[in-house]
């Protein structure tokens, strides 16, 4: 019998995936970016555009909650962050994260962001970091209807990911590092490199955040296209009318 491919786009597979990184998964992201991503997220998050202090919005695929510190700059004690992941290991360990933070202005939601239960017009914003690249055309599509259903009128939003670099020799040397060193980081360091390896994958796949931002105008948000460090992220930024 033929075996069947794995797809990697399955809520389940990428639900799982997470589950076996988190683990290691802070560490690894901050250590094999150089820092980078902590940078692109304080970026996503100051492109963010215009909330009040009480906002109240989501973080979607928020992973262990590295965007919250960002977050919590924009908003004050009376505002709410609340964080949907699919992966039940990663809100675990968010809800450590949690413990540590001075304002514990975050609720924790383990819930596919495709298929949720989140009131329509209840967001003053949405902030997603990273998350995109695990869904296909498809799934972005209905991410993006997601996102306008969610906003209020006159809500923002801010997304970022890594993508390829328009750029020749910056792509080989960026997709060489996601696909080669990272993995042998992963499998050296941390004990795991087939998912580690994932990351070049999705990445190769995804491309940028272009078809995400036309989903977004689609939707008739007024969406905004940005490139970080010469592409190796991309992101959008906007609003809801």
């Amino acid at each position: 019998m033929k075996k069947s491919k794995t797809d990697l786009y399955d809520p389940e597979f990428v639900s799982n995936m997470f589950d076996r990184m988190a683990k290691t998964y802070g560490f690894a992201n901050w250590v094999t970016s150089f820092g980078f991503t902590s940078r692109w997220r304080r970026q996503c998050v100051d492109d963010l555009p215009t909330i009040e202090e009480s906002a109240c919005g989501f973080d979607l695929m928020s992973g262990m909650g590295e965007a919250w510190p960002e977050i919590q700059k924009r908003i004050n004690s009376e505002g709410k962050i609340i964080s949907v992941d699919i992966s039940a290991e990663m809100n675990r360990k968010a809800a450590e994260h949690i413990k540590r933070l001075k304002n514990k202005n975050v609720e924790l939601k383990l819930m596919n962001v495709l298929s949720n239960d989140i009131p329509s017009d209840s967001a003053d914003f949405v902030v997603s970091t990273f998350g995109i690249k695990t869904f296909n055309d498809e799934q972005q599509r209905i991410l993006a209807g997601e996102v306008s259903r969610i906003l209020k009128p006159g809500g923002s939003f801010a997304l970022i990911e890594i993508s390829e670099p328009k750029n020749h020799l910056l792509k080989w040397t960026f997709m060489f590092y996601l696909n080669v060193i990272i993995p042998f980081i992963g499998k050296f360091f941390l004990g795991n490199s087939e998912d580690y390896r994932m990351l070049g994958k999705y990445c190769a796949r995804f491309e940028n955040c272009r078809y995400f931002h036309r989903c977004l105008i689609e939707q008739k948000l007024n969406s905004n296209y940005k490139e970080y460090f010469f592409g190796c992220a991309t992101g959008v930024f906007g609003s809801k009318n």
